[in-house]
């Protein structure tokens, strides 16, 4: 009686449901089960940020650090320790490289505070950065300047008591035809330049050596070379007057700077024309200022 309840019990729909759910239980356990130890074994890797820090491992690693730095810095700033232990000179700094930023500026403040140098001022020029021929010119001892010139303080006197006539006027430096008249109000043509422009002075006809003869009394201020009047010697003639001698040759020259000249005494004599003048031909190139401003010549040549 009771087999044949087992046998049916086997073989009706309850023993198959009770086997399902028996073997869902067991998965679920198995699965919890699991699901906990993973969770105890990655609580491990993660700190709690609400736990204090372990200040003594901190102060542990800071340390090995900062001996470890200390040593690197020693390794770099002292390359010949060895030979300094050993006995080398310790004047001898050729070979070693400091690469230490904070070490190269300690060593510049030091050497500038040994030599009393400011560091926060701006540097400025001194003698010895200026060109030598500003230092030597700042040095030449009683020099004057004369409209625009230097000139020794000896002739001042001279150059004081001259006084220009203009009643008189002006000698003639050299005798010839004007080629070239003075302009500035309008443009003339310069054949040479093959263009119209102003022209401060007049040009006069002259052979090449042909003397010329200051125009006035007066004492040399100017002997220089321009490009295109040649070497040119001024003179001033009292008055805020001065006149100027252009296409002159150097081996002729009889005047220097300080010079004091009588009217009609020879300066020079006439060169060959620079190239601002080679159609025209030789010439003497002959400008009046009066204080700095040009005048036209032959409203004072007599």
């Amino acid at each position: 009686m009771k087999k044949n309840r087992f046998s049916e019990f086997f073989k009706g729909k309850g023993y198959y449901v009770l086997l399902f759910v028996g073997v869902i239980a067991i998965a679920a356990v198995a699965i919890i089960g699991s699901n906990l130890s993973s969770q105890n074994n990655d609580g491990n890797d993660f700190v709690d940020l609400n736990d204090e820090p372990d200040n003594n491992i901190a102060a542990e690693d800071n340390q090995s650090e900062l001996a470890e730095n200390n040593q690197a810095s020693d390794e770099i700033v002292n390359p010949k320790q060895d030979n300094l232990a050993e006995g080398a000179d310790t004047n001898d700094t050729t070979d070693q490289v400091v690469d230490n930023d904070s070490l190269l500026e300690y060593d510049v403040f030091t050497e500038a505070e040994e030599e009393g140098i400011d560091l926060a001022k701006e540097p400025t020029a001194t003698t010895q950065d200026k060109p030598a021929e500003v230092a030597e010119e700042e040095t030449v001892p009683d020099a004057i300047e004369t409209n625009g010139t230097k000139v020794q303080a000896e002739s001042r006197p001279v150059l004081d008591s001259l006084t220009f006539n203009k009643d008189k006027g002006l000698l003639w430096p050299v005798n010839g035809n004007v080629i070239m008249n003075y302009s500035m109000d309008h443009t003339i043509y310069h054949a040479t330049l093959m263009l119209y422009k102003c022209n401060p002075a007049v040009i006069i006809d002259a052979e090449v050596g042909t003397e010329v003869k200051a125009a006035a009394k007066g004492i040399v201020t100017k002997v220089e070379w321009n490009e295109e009047t040649g070497h040119t010697v001024t003179t001033a003639i009292g008055d805020g007057y001065s006149l100027i001698y252009g296409q002159l040759d150097e081996d002729s020259l009889k005047v220097k700077v300080g010079d004091k000249l009588n009217e009609g005494e020879v300066i020079g004599a006439i060169a060959k024309p620079t190239k601002y003048y080679s159609v025209e031909g030789s010439n003497l190139y002959f400008m009046v200022l009066k204080d700095e401003k040009t005048v036209n010549p032959m409203l004072l040549l007599r």
